[in-house]
């Protein structure tokens, strides 16, 4: 047997041994398209109700017809905002000085809790006198591997930040003096400065303001469960950001006296946005400025005219800030958004200042 014979008897084999089964069974699976449905009649009682077949919806007449509603509206939490006492905030040469109404020991106490709270888990005191609390060394910028080997292979290590709490009594109050200084590892420590002078310290300081003046309230609670309201006209969240309560059903008009009383301003043709600034003193995209360059005499010298292409080298204080009003059980409470600033938490102690003075 030659080659094609052997591959031709082989291929119709597998073609016979494939359809054997349709040549010698019969195939039923299309018999149910014939058969006839078997029917039956239920018999039921003389005098009986004759059934249905309906779908019973319990206590249909009580439920209300389906009305077209507005767009779906996503559910958010309630902020969490918490009264607080009036703490005075100096800001002198080398320190940032509050004074606040409470004891010596109920002060240091607080602080102590806050460093707690910075920290976390360990020991934030590094050592503490009856008038004196310093910090650890806090690293508010922590190093990957690749920073960490550098820095072992230059010796030359980032800086940490310390801080250091000096308490005095005055009168009933306690005056607190916040400073920092920088340490790094092998070097000597800088000298003891005001937070005001490093980003971070100035974060720190700000919000222990907010700490203090909500732990030495009594009481804390959302703003849609209190029923009193703080003196104070400033209320902070748990992020350290601040809120401005109005009052209860304030008007348009209402609000806009107690801006301009705080010196904001609400922007012309602009919805929910003020400044702390006239608006032709808000800096924008687009303005015209002066291109300056050092003169090598300590002083500045316009080269020509440029525009604005950005709001880096803008002050808080010259920018505008979209604002919104917030209906609460306790009242009306302004929120200022401060979320693009570099800073947010001083930017919104410092727009928060304006309504305390």
């Amino acid at each position: 047997m030659n080659k094609f014979a052997l591959q031709f008897v082989g291929a119709t084999s597998i073609a016979l041994g494939l359809s054997g089964c349709s040549l010698f069974l019969t195939d039923h699976s299309n018999d149910y398209q014939n058969e006839k449905p078997v029917t039956s009649t239920l018999e039921t009682p003389a005098g009986s109700k004759q059934s249905k077949d309906l779908l019973v919806i319990p206590n249909e007449d009580k439920i209300g017809n389906l009305e077209p509603s507005d767009s779906f509206t996503t559910p958010r939490a309630p902020f969490v905002f918490y009264p607080m006492v009036n703490v005075g905030v100096t800001e002198q040469d080398d320190a940032i000085e509050f004074l606040v109404p409470a004891d010596q020991q109920q002060a240091k106490r607080i602080v102590a809790d806050f460093l707690t709270a910075l920290h976390g888990a360990g020991t934030s005191i590094a050592s503490q006198t009856d008038n004196q609390i310093i910090s650890i060394a806090f690293d508010f910028h922590p190093q990957g591997w690749w920073a960490s080997l550098w820095s072992d292979i230059t010796r030359l290590h980032p800086a940490q930040t310390v801080f250091s709490f000096r308490f005095s009594e005055s009168g009933d109050k306690t005056r607190v003096s916040v400073q920092f200084r920088d340490e790094q590892q092998d070097v000597e420590p800088s000298r003891w400065m005001s937070p005001v002078q490093n980003d971070d310290a100035y974060s720190v300081a700000v919000r222990l303001w907010g700490a203090m003046g909500r732990q030495l309230n009594q009481s804390s609670a959302y703003l849609s469960n209190r029923d009193d309201t703080s003196p104070l006209p400033v209320w902070v969240d748990h992020q350290g950001l601040y809120a401005i309560y109005l009052g209860k059903n304030v008007s348009p008009a209402d609000i806009e006296t107690k801006l301009n009383m705080a010196g904001m301003y609400l922007m012309p043709e602009v919805e929910n946005m003020l400044a702390p600034v006239p608006p032709e003193e808000v800096a924008r995209i687009g303005d015209v400025i002066d291109f300056m360059v050092p003169s090598g005499k300590g002083s500045e010298m316009k080269l020509f005219n440029t525009r604005r292409r950005n709001l880096d080298d803008v002050g808080w204080e010259e920018r505008e800030y979209a604002y919104q009003i917030t209906h609460q059980k306790a009242g009306d409470f302004l929120v200022i958004d401060v979320s693009s600033m570099a800073l947010p938490e001083v930017v919104s102690f410092h727009l928060a200042q304006r309504f305390v003075n």
